[in-house]
C-alpha cells in the first residue's frame, strides 16, 4: 500500500476554539491553511514544525473565526488565498466590526485571489481537491474534497453535538 498522498493537523484556534486545518502534500511538503481564524505565530509555528511551505490559504466561508486572520497569513507569507464562494463577500467585508465585536480587534478583511464555484478544483503540491459550494451556515460556503484520501473539510457544514 502506498502512502497517503496528504496528511493533516487540526489546530483549534481564537477563543471560539473552531477547527483551522493545516494539510500538506505529503510528497513536496507544500502546505495549505484552511480556516485560519487567528493565532498567526502559533499556525506559522506549526509550519516549521513538520518543516512544510505555505502555498495556499483556503477559506470555507467569510465567518470571522474561520477567516479573520488570513489578511495577515497573506501579508506575512504572501500564501495564495482561494475561497470561499462570492456569496461571501459581505461577511468578508465585515470581518472588523466582527472581531470588535467578539474581541479580535487584529481580525481583518481580504479579498481572495480566486473566488470558487461548485465544481471548481483546488492544487495543493501533486495532490488536487475537488471543490463543493454547500450554502447554508452562509450563502458561499464550500468544501473542500480530497477523494482519494477520502477527506473533506466542511468547515461549519457539520457541527459533532452543536450547531451548524
Amino acid at each position: 500500500m502506498s502512502p497517503p498522498a496528504i496528511r493533516a493537523v487540526i489546530a483549534p484556534v481564537t477563543p471560539l476554539q473552531q477547527n483551522c486545518t493545516l494539510v500538506w502534500c505529503a510528497k513536496t511538503m507544500k502546505a495549505a491553511i484552511i480556516d485560519p481564524g487567528g493565532e498567526v505565530p502559533r499556525l506559522m509555528g506549526a509550519l516549521d514544525q513538520y518543516g512544510l511551505t505555505l502555498e495556499k490559504i483556503w477559506i470555507t466561508h467569510g465567518h470571522l473565526d474561520h477567516a479573520g486572520a488570513t489578511a495577515q497569513l497573506k501579508a506575512l507569507t504572501g500564501a495564495v488565498i482561494e475561497g470561499p464562494h462570492r456569496d461571501d463577500a459581505p461577511l468578508i467585508a465585515g470581518i472588523p466590526e466582527s472581531g470588535a465585536r467578539f474581541g479580535m480587534p487584529d481580525a481583518r478583511s481580504f479579498e481572495p485571489d480566486r473566488w470558487l464555484d461548485d465544481g471548481d478544483r483546488v492544487t495543493l503540491g501533486e495532490t488536487e481537491f475537488e471543490v463543493y459550494h454547500c450554502p447554508g451556515h452562509t450563502p458561499g460556503h464550500v468544501v473542500f474534497f480530497h477523494r482519494e484520501a477520502r477527506f473533506a473539510q466542511v468547515g461549519d457544514v457539520l457541527f459533532q453535538g452543536s450547531i451548524g
